[in-house]
């Protein structure tokens, strides 16, 4: 019973900063955990929609993580197995510059993701180069959990940039293997802030600012479901 109010108060808030392109309140993301995506009724869920990374933490050094991790909570709905569980990068890196977020970066940096296929997924400024990317393979039981590197790199090709927070945005969803198609719906657009060197109260600053797209995000929302929708009836 108290789940089901937190769980429709918690929609609510979310609904309200949506229509009105406020921002998501420092309390409403997910601190430390994995991202926990799941099936139901054809179309990815998350468990949350922004999350947290350190560009810094013990086991990538100073300039590298592997974590969140991506861990489908098959108990609330699996995936096919066999299939590959991807990711597609939307959008354009982003920077705290101390007081908002902006398009401009100092030194040319870029976020980097090595997928589990050994690919390289750029976020810069001006976009995202090989968008689509494999986290991992759906085993017999419908689940994944995988870690995939992300690093920043500065205009040099070193790793290394400006100290600060940033931010890239990217969708989930799943396809046969070797196949760019989805097979379900994507999820909602799910967001990344990467904290590259702030003191804690700083960094949580710049989360708390992160903007609701409003516009931005039900576009893109409503041009996937067509896409898998157009693909449902092809399959019909």
């Amino acid at each position: 019973m108290k789940l089901n109010v937190i769980s429709k108060v918690m929609s609510g808030v979310f609904l309200f900063a949506a229509l009105n392109s406020t921002s998501w309140a420092s309390g409403l993301h997910q601190h430390g955990g994995d991202i926990q995506p799941w099936l139901a009724q054809g179309k990815v869920q998350l468990n949350n929609t922004l999350f947290e990374a350190d560009l810094g933490d013990l086991s990538g050094g100073l300039y590298k993580t592997d974590d969140p991790g991506f861990d489908v909570d098959e108990d609330h709905g699996g995936f096919t197995s066999g299939n590959w569980f991807r990711f597609e990068g939307i959008g354009a890196l982003k920077f705290w510059n101390g007081s908002n977020w902006s398009s401009s970066l100092i030194n040319g940096e870029e976020i980097r993701i090595e997928d589990a296929l050994g690919n390289i997924t750029v976020f810069d400024e001006s976009g995202v180069t090989n968008s689509l990317g494999v986290i991992g393979e759906v085993d017999a039981n419908g689940d994944v959990h995988e870690h995939i590197d992300m690093s920043i790199w500065d205009n040099s090709g070193n790793q290394g940039g400006t100290e600060g927070a940033y931010w890239i945005s990217m969708v989930l969803f799943d396809t046969l293997p070797n196949d760019n198609n989805p097979a379900s719906q994507a999820s909602e657009v799910l967001n990344l802030i990467f904290n590259r060197g702030l003191a804690e109260d700083d960094y949580e600053t710049a989360v708390s600012a992160v903007p609701v797209p409003a516009a931005i995000y039900f576009f893109i929302s409503g041009i996937l479901g067509l896409g898998w929708m157009k693909r449902s009836k092809q399959s019909a």
